[in-house]
C-alpha cells in the first residue's frame, strides 16, 4: 500500500521548553468515539425549526426519512472504508490528496475550512439564544455569553482528546433525555399520529425543497468528520464502523420522533423557529419539561461546538504540516499532545463570527459541506483502484452497484438543494455568494504554496500526531 506507513516520519515539532520525554497521547475508546460522533453529526433534534417553517411540517418530516438513507449511511460508509484503509492524522484531506493530487487535497481542507468556519460561527449564538429562555438576555450580554463558550469549550481542548471524549458521554445523556421524555410523554400523539394539514409543497415548490432539505442536511451531516483524528482513536479501522452502526439509529430516531411527535395535527407552521420543540414540551409536559427542553438547547449547543472543536482545530495543525500554513500551527503541547496553537488560532476566528446570522450560514455550510464530499466519494472511486488490497478491511458490499450508489445518492441529494439558486427567497443570495467562495480556492492554493512552499513531491501522511 503506498504512502502509508504506521510511523510518522514527519514528527510534529514541539515547543523548545518542552522536556525531551513526552507522555504517550491517550486515545479514544469506543463508548466515547460514539458520543462525539452523536454529537459531531446531531446533539439532538435542535435545528429542525427552521426547515419546518421554510418547507412545512410534511416535507420535513419526508426528508428526515430520506436524508439518512441518500446522504447519512452513503457517507458513514465511505467514512468506515477509508478511515479502515488510511486510519491517519488528517483523515478525508489525506484520502482526497492520495487519490486526487495536491490540488484536490488543498481544495477539500479548503473546503472544509470555509464550511467549518460558518458551522462552528452558529453554536455559541444559538447557546445564547436558547438560554435566552430561561433567563432574558440583552443583545449584548448574548454576544458576550458566546464568546464566553468559544473559549470554554477551546479550554476543553487544550487538555486533550479524553476530556472532550468523558465530557461528550455526560452531555449526550443531558441532550437524549429531554426529547427522550417528550417522546414517552407524547407517545398517545404517536399513536395516533395526524397528518399535519399544510400541504406538502407550497406556491414556490422548489424554494421550499431546497431549503427545508439544506437544514435536513445540515442536521444529518459530519459522519466523516473524525477521520481527522483517526490517530487519536483505539483501534481506528474497527472502532470507527462500530461507532457509525451504534450511532446512527439513534441519531435518527432523535429526529423523526420528537419532530413526529410536535407536528402531528398542526395546522400552520408559520409560528415555528427556534425554541419551538421548547412549546411543544410546555404544552405536552407542562413548565418542567418545557424548561428542559429549552436547557437542552443551550447545552446542545455548547456539547456539538466542543465535540466539534476536537476536529475542526485539526485542519490548520495538518495544513500547516503539509506547508500550506505557518509551521508554529504544526506544534504540540508536550504535556496533552494537543496542537495547541491551531486550537488557539480557530478560538479567534470563532471570536469574531459569533454575530453571523443561523439561515445564511446553514446555506453555505452545506453548499461548502457537500463540494468538499463530492470530492471524498470520487477519492473513494479512485483509491478503490490504486489500493485494491483490501484483506481483513471493511469494504462496502455490493460490488459495482453498492459503490454507484454510495457515490451518486449524496450528490443527487445535493443537487436537489440548487432549487434555492432560481427561488425568490433571500436563500438565492446566499447560494451565489457560496459559489463565490468555492471559486476562490485556485488563488488560495497559489499564495500558500508560493508563501510557505507547499509539500514534499513524495511524503508519508502520519499515523500518529506525535
Amino acid at each position: 500500500m503506498p504512502h502509508i506507513s504506521t510511523e510518522n516520519p514527519q514528527p510534529a515539532t514541539v515547543s523548545s521548553a518542552a522536556p525531551r520525554a513526552q507522555r504517550p497521547p491517550r486515545k479514544l475508546g469506543l463508548l466515547p468515539l460514539v458520543c462525539v460522533m452523536y454529537l459531531v453529526v446531531s446533539g439532538g433534534a435542535y435545528g429542525l425549526e427552521d426547515a419546518v417553517r421554510m418547507a412545512g411540517p410534511r416535507l420535513t418530516l419526508l426528508l428526515c426519512l430520506l436524508v439518512p438513507l441518500t446522504l447519512s449511511l452513503p457517507t458513514a460508509l465511505m467514512a468506515a472504508e477509508l478511515t479502515a484503509l488510511m486510519p491517519v492524522e488528517g483523515g478525508f484531506y489525506f484520502w482526497v490528496k492520495e487519490a486526487l493530487g495536491p490540488f484536490a487535497g488543498f481544495a477539500e481542507a479548503y473546503l472544509t475550512i470555509l464550511y467549518t468556519a460558518v458551522d462552528m460561527a452558529i453554536y455559541p449564538v444559538l447557546f445564547a439564544g436558547y438560554l435566552s429562555f430561561i433567563v432574558p438576555l440583552g443583545p449584548a450580554a448574548q454576544i458576550a455569553i458566546g464568546i464566553a463558550l468559544v473559549w470554554l469549550a477551546g479550554g476543553l481542548n487544550f487538555l486533550g482528546i479524553r476530556p472532550v471524549g468523558m465530557a461528550s458521554i455526560i452531555l449526550t445523556a443531558i441532550l437524549v433525555s429531554p426529547f427522550a421524555i417528550l417522546v414517552i410523554v407524547g407517545m398517545p400523539r404517536l399513536v395516533h399520529f395526524t397528518m399535519p394539514t399544510p400541504p406538502l409543497f407550497g406556491t414556490d415548490a422548489l424554494g421550499a425543497l431546497g431549503a427545508g432539505l439544506t437544514v435536513v442536511i445540515w442536521n444529518f451531516s459530519g459522519w466523516e468528520n473524525l477521520s481527522v483524528v483517526s490517530a487519536e482513536i483505539e483501534n481506528p479501522r474497527r472502532n470507527y464502523l462500530r461507532a457509525v452502526l451504534i450511532a446512527m439509529p439513534i441519531i435518527v430516531a432523535g429526529y423523526v420522533l420528537p419532530l413526529a411527535v410536535s407536528v402531528s395535527g398542526t395546522t400552520t407552521a408559520a409560528e415555528w423557529g427556534t425554541g419551538s420543540f421548547s412549546h411543544v414540551g410546555y404544552e405536552i409536559g407542562g413548565r418542567a419539561l418545557g424548561g428542559a427542553l429549552a436547557l437542552g438547547g443551550a447545552v446542545m449547543s455548547f456539547a456539538v461546538f466542543e465535540a466539534a472543536m476536537l476536529w475542526v482545530s485539526r485542519m490548520p495543525f495538518v495544513l500547516a504540516r503539509e506547508r500550506y500554513l505557518s509551521p508554529p500551527l504544526a506544534q504540540l503541547w508536550s504535556t496533552t499532545a494537543t496542537p495547541g496553537k491551531s486550537i488557539l488560532l480557530c478560538c479567534v476566528v470563532f471570536t469574531l463570527l459569533v454575530p453571523v446570522g443561523f439561515v445564511a450560514l446553514v446555506v453555505l455550510d452545506v453548499f461548502f459541506y457537500m463540494a468538499a464530499l463530492a470530492l471524498e466519494l470520487f477519492a473513494l472511486l479512485k483509491l478503490r483502484k490504486q489500493m485494491p488490497d483490501r484483506a481483513g478491511m471493511f469494504t462496502i458490499g455490493g460490488g459495482r452497484i453498492g459503490l454507484a450508489l454510495v457515490t451518486i445518492l449524496p450528490i443527487l441529494t445535493w443537487a436537489a438543494t440548487f432549487g434555492l439558486a432560481i427561488s425568490a427567497g433571500v436563500a438565492k443570495r446566499d447560494f451565489i455568494l457560496a459559489i463565490v467562495l468555492g471559486a476562490f480556492v485556485w488563488p488560495a492554493y497559489a499564495f500558500c504554496r508560493h508563501r510557505y512552499g507547499g509539500p514534499p513531491a513524495i511524503d508519508i501522511p502520519p499515523t500518529s500526531i506525535t
